[in-house]
């Protein structure tokens, strides 16, 4: 069964960081060949931008996309196209790909944006950490360290990884079921309120603290 790498770059720059990942060794295989990647991003315009960086960077040709706007007949080629034609080696999506869809075809995924419900993460890598899937899935979560949200994000993972060994790799389905979409949620907007990047990196964690129970999630 395959299992998967936890990657949480610390880094104000999404796309820099991005960047050095399209070049990570995993990225091709023994022949030098680029793999099949899925890029997920929250938003739309973000989506765009990523067209275009991506596209200069690896070609413009190699790069596909899905997004909630696109009519049926087109987000059907693109999803074929990524699954079946070698020379389109990049899938960039919103969460329309999120759910009900396949992408097996490739086993490696980055979260260029995290979204505030757990559960969505868990969706976004269950399109290629299913059940078929022969290679050993990785995923990269992009994090603004120096952010109050990154601040969140960060102490969650931190505090996952410390567990890791013990919950058996579910580490996204015990952050859905230990931190609801109304918790995250809450959390989040807390944070955002709360003034200054080291005092809201504190908070984050004295906040991820209070609801951390080592026995309760092992338990999940």
């Amino acid at each position: 069964m395959p299992m998967y790498d936890f990657h949480c770059p610390h880094c104000g720059d999404e796309w820099e960081q991005l960047a050095k990942v399209l070049d990570y060794p995993e990225m091709f295989d023994v022949h030098g060949t680029r793999r099949k990647l899925v890029v997920f991003t929250e938003h739309r315009d973000t989506l765009d931008y990523l067209i275009d960086r991506v596209g200069r960077r690896i070609g413009q040709e190699r790069v596909v996309a899905i997004h909630g706007s696109l009519l049926r007949d087109a987000r059907r080629n693109a999803q074929e196209a990524f699954l079946n034609d070698p020379a389109v080696q990049v899938l960039l999506a919103t969460d329309a790909a999120g759910e009900g869809v396949n992408l097996q075809r490739a086993h490696l995924m980055v979260n260029y944006d995290l979204p505030w419900n757990p559960n969505r993460i868990e969706q976004r890598f269950g399109r290629i950490h299913r059940f078929g899937q022969r290679e050993v899935c990785h995923l990269w979560n992009l994090v603004a360290y120096e952010t109050r949200e990154g601040a969140v994000y960060q102490r969650l993972f931190e505090k996952l990884e410390e567990e890791r060994a013990g919950l058996g790799g579910k580490v996204y389905d015990v952050l859905g079921r230990a931190f609801t979409e109304i918790a995250l949620r809450e959390l989040m907007v807390d944070a955002i309120r709360y003034n200054g990047s080291e005092e809201a990196r504190e908070w984050a964690r004295q906040k991820v603290d209070s609801r951390w129970d080592n026995n309760f999630l092992r338990g999940l």
